[in-house]
């Protein structure tokens, strides 16, 4: 009689073991946060991986997409000097563009760099830069703005007239112009060189001269 309560005692412990792993568990709350941080960073991920990261242009995309269309350059007064030893301008490089969208991602955010140098020297004369696009350039589309990148330094003369009159000694000037988006480096995308042409006089330099020569004939 003993030894059967004792056999019963036993199998109710076991049904007591296997009602354990048979009961549907109740999560705690942690575990729930847990999924739900999860999920929210697969999301956050996915979200960031076809806005952010499929739309980004390397540089070999930049420089293919970015044609550069209406390129005109010019000599402008970049600064007007009224100091005791010089009083006069002067006059400083500037290229302008449109770009034209010739990929097939979006241009956005495209940071233009214009550097200036004379021809016959290395050093360069001086720099200008802009950040285009904060509206994105879709492909196929040409810009409505003019990109202007502008030299910071360049000749001194007392007015462009005076500058015209004694221009033997004006050297011709290149421009390469650099662009980069986002993290990319920046990628030379073409050299120039500026015309010998002034803001305002409607005449290029090497005209005026011919015309010059000819009068004093």
């Amino acid at each position: 009689m003993i030894n059967e309560e004792r056999k019963t005692d036993h199998f109710e412990s076991n049904d007591d073991f296997f009602e354990q792993y048979l009961k549907p568990k109740r999560f705690n709350p942690k575990f729930w946060v847990w999924v739900f941080m999860a999920i929210s960073t697969i999301i956050l991920g996915y979200y960031y991986k076809v806005n952010v990261i499929d739309k980004m242009i390397n540089p070999k995309e930049l420089l293919a997409s970015t044609q550069l269309v209406q390129v005109d350059s010019r000599w402008v007064v970049g600064e007007k000097v009224d100091t005791p030893d010089f009083k006069g301008i002067i006059l400083v490089p500037q290229i302008s563009f449109k770009v034209r969208n010739v990929g097939k991602k979006n241009l956005e955010y495209v940071y233009f760099l214009g550097i200036f140098r004379l021809v016959d020297q290395a050093k360069t004369l001086g720099e200008g830069f802009v950040m285009a696009f904060k509206k994105p350039l879709k492909p196929g589309a040409l810009s409505d703005e003019r990109i202007v990148l502008t030299s910071k330094f360049g000749y001194r003369a007392s007015s462009k007239i005076a500058f015209v009159k004694y221009s033997k000694g004006w050297r011709r000037a290149i421009v390469e112009v650099f662009a980069k988006a986002g993290t990319s480096r920046l990628s030379l995308l073409k050299s120039f060189y500026v015309s010998q042409r002034i803001e305002g006089i409607p005449l290029d330099i090497k005209i005026m001269e011919n015309m010059t020569d000819q009068a004093g004939k």
